[in-house]
């Protein structure tokens, strides 16, 4: 019952970082990768988030908005993030939709201040987590314009 917890506070998470945006930029100029890992302490959960953005500034800024309030309700949770100009091979494949061994949530860009970006799951069994996947994403479908959806992993 944690682990359904855990995944409704994870699906708030993706709600903010897919809302909050950058006020001026609309379109991609120097796009950059933005890597946020969430260790959840109480469990081995761990969740792993890409996202493409449209400039170096709009991919710090959209990191720090992450971690302002929304963690804070999390409780004993190691963040880090990072943006990068190239990501591993192994998660700009989820970009092109490809399996992973971990389930993940697929973001694809909407209106306005959205953005592409990725969600795995590790530490849960990819069959729950797709099993779960239309709870995940019913909440930020209200949200969110562009299209949402799961790809189940290859593992569990």
């Amino acid at each position: 019952m944690k682990i359904v917890v855990y995944l409704l506070v994870v699906s708030g998470l993706i709600y903010y970082v897919m809302t909050h945006h950058s006020p001026f930029q609309t379109e991609a100029t120097d796009p950059y990768f933005v890597e946020i890992r969430l260790d959840i302490k109480e469990s081995d959960v761990q969740l792993v988030g890409v996202g493409k953005m449209f400039s170096l500034e709009d991919c710090q800024a959209r990191a720090a908005l992450v971690w302002m309030d929304t963690l804070k309700h999390m409780g004993q949770v190691r963040v880090s993030s990072n943006c990068k100009k190239d990501l591993p091979k192994k998660y700009l494949k989820l970009f092109d939709n490809k399996k992973s061994s971990a389930s993940y949530v697929a973001f694809d860009r909407g209106e306005g201040g959205e953005r592409d970006a990725r969600f795995l799951f590790y530490g849960i069994p990819s069959s729950y987590v797709y099993k779960e996947c239309e709870t995940l994403t019913k909440k930020a479908k209200e949200k969110y314009s562009g299209d949402i959806y799961c790809i189940q992993g290859t593992v569990g």
